[in-house]
């Protein structure tokens, strides 16, 4: 990482348990499943077909990402999409993703003193 991204990362947090909840295809389908509603479990173990427990231990993923915010209703727990949880994911990974963010000698052909004898590489 350069400097600068690493700056801008760590003032912002660390994207990697963002980047982490999101890359499991299982977690990122029930992730979508509640960008569209607030469910229970119940509902999200019916919808997507997954076993009880899995499901939980996903949804725990997501929640510690803070991605995903969870409150208890008439003896169920509901989750929902944070959005001060989505706020914070975007801006941490943004300074990851940000194009403008990339340093001259990073871009493609922007380094030609790389690996030839004396230069800093």
């Amino acid at each position: 990482m350069t400097g600068a991204m690493t700056e801008g990362a760590t003032s912002m947090g660390d994207p990697l348990p963002i980047l982490r909840a999101l890359a499991d295809g299982t977690r990122l389908r029930l992730f979508a499943a509640l960008r569209l509603r607030e469910r229970c479990v119940r509902d999200l173990v019916a919808s997507e077909g997954l076993p009880q427990p899995l499901v939980s231990h996903h949804l725990r993923v997501l929640a510690r990402a803070g991605l995903v915010t969870a409150r208890r209703a008439d003896g169920f727990t509901l989750y929902a999409v944070s959005p001060t949880g989505l706020a914070r994911a975007q801006a941490v990974t943004h300074a990851l993703l940000d194009p403008g963010d990339l340093a001259a000698v990073a871009h493609p052909g922007g380094n030609p003193g790389c690996c030839k004898e004396g230069s800093e590489a």
